[in-house]
């Protein structure tokens, strides 16, 4: 997949991970604030999906109770598996907005080499043999 010229805001998922550098991306999950077509069992139990589904809030960093145990947990777990902190991810939801974060996002995660997009978990282009 070629990174789009503008990610739309809604792949911005509830705890800051833009769902378009993800490996399950259109593989076949459509994102977190689209639907649930396509999710894992896992994906379908998130805790942070389901406490967001039950609040006036998309995202975790508008929360009263941003940063929550939960979010901090995480946050934890995806730095351990693929150093990516959603937790500071969440906290830029917060501080700069959702417009300049997808701006920064499509920069961060398109591939230098043919334009493609850089997969969080594995830090390849989806396009071809380049990695971080």
């Amino acid at each position: 997949m070629k990174m789009p010229d503008k990610l739309d805001s809604k792949l911005l998922a509830p705890c800051g991970i833009n769902c378009i550098s993800c490996e399950r991306y259109q593989n076949p999950c459509v994102g977190c604030l689209i639907g649930d077509d396509g999710k894992t069992k896992a994906s379908l139990k998130c805790k942070i999906k389901s406490c967001f589904d039950t609040k006036n809030f998309s995202y975790c960093g508008r929360c009263s109770e941003f940063p929550c145990p939960q979010m901090k947990k995480h946050s934890k777990k995806y730095i351990k598996r693929y150093d990516l902190n959603t937790l500071e991810s969440a906290k830029r939801i917060k501080n700069i907005g959702i417009g300049k974060i997808t701006d920064s996002d499509r920069e961060k995660w398109t591939c230098p080499k043919c334009g493609g997009v850089l997969k969080f978990q594995t830090k390849k282009c989806s396009e071809c043999d380049y990695s971080l």
